[in-house]
């Protein structure tokens, strides 16, 4: 018994373990026609999954950013919130400035209601740990607004701050949140959670950057489990055969 149990000690020293890392990023995962998406991010309306959209062209400036399609309550921009949009122009071609945002940027715009939330939740496929940051700015310089922005893991908070003209102003100075080595279960979610701030008539546009990189609990690979199913047998039968 001291020899399996010394065998097994070693093996687990010497051994590696396979574990696959992954990165989920909010933008470069963004799929125009599904939500929830392939990369683990939904994007909800309270509790209700944001449906599909394409945008009327009813002569908002933002029109050109929204194509071809984005996430929203309908298809009327500025109105039917909240809104989850990937740019598809720079801010300077939308009614905006390049320093809301550029192309390829996700954007979010607050719900008008006070009594919604706009989440953008990313879901962890496994158990794990995640390393994650998060940028979070102001994308609507052409008006004086702001929202109340936080972020959970579960129903833990891990931050909030208030997004407005006046703090975290533009893409290049956004409300940063970056956490390492953080323990997921399958399941467990990350959320950010979008509200007009009290005091506002309206929503308002925020840029939005998220990426999660995702370490599965390593499993033993194949050649260790080989290994150590050799080792077992050879040991075994050397026990049986009372060789020493």
């Amino acid at each position: 018994m001291k020899r399996i149990q010394r065998l097994w000690a070693l093996l687990s020293c010497i051994l590696p373990l396979s574990a696959s890392a992954e990165v989920f990023s909010l933008s470069g995962d963004f799929d125009h026609n599904n939500n929830p998406n392939a990369g683990g991010w939904s994007y909800f309306n309270n509790s209700s999954l944001l449906p599909n959209q394409v945008p009327l062209n009813n002569g908002n400036a933002l029109y050109p950013a929204v194509l071809p399609r984005f996430f929203a309550t309908g298809p009327n921009l500025n109105t039917d919130t909240p809104m989850v949009i990937k740019a598809g122009v720079n801010g300077s071609s939308a009614g905006e400035t390049d320093a809301d945002f550029l192309q390829g940027d996700i954007l979010i715009h607050s719900p008008n209601s006070a009594t919604s939330i706009l989440t953008v939740q990313w879901t962890a496929p496994e158990a794990g740990s995640i390393d994650f940051t998060s940028d979070i700015w102001y994308a609507h310089s052409v008006v004086n607004r702001a929202n109340a922005v936080s972020i959970f893991l579960n129903s833990t908070p891990l931050g909030s701050a208030t997004i407005s003209r006046t703090s975290y102003s533009n893409r290049n100075n956004p409300w940063r949140v970056a956490l390492n080595d953080v323990a997921v279960n399958a399941g467990d979610t990350l959320r950010f959670q979008f509200q007009k701030s009290a005091g506002q008539t309206v929503g308002s546009l925020n840029g939005v950057a998220v990426t999660v990189d995702f370490t599965p609990i390593p499993e033993p690979g194949t050649a260790t489990l080989l290994l150590i199913g050799g080792g077992f047998l050879g040991l075994m039968s050397r026990l049986r055969s009372g060789r020493p």
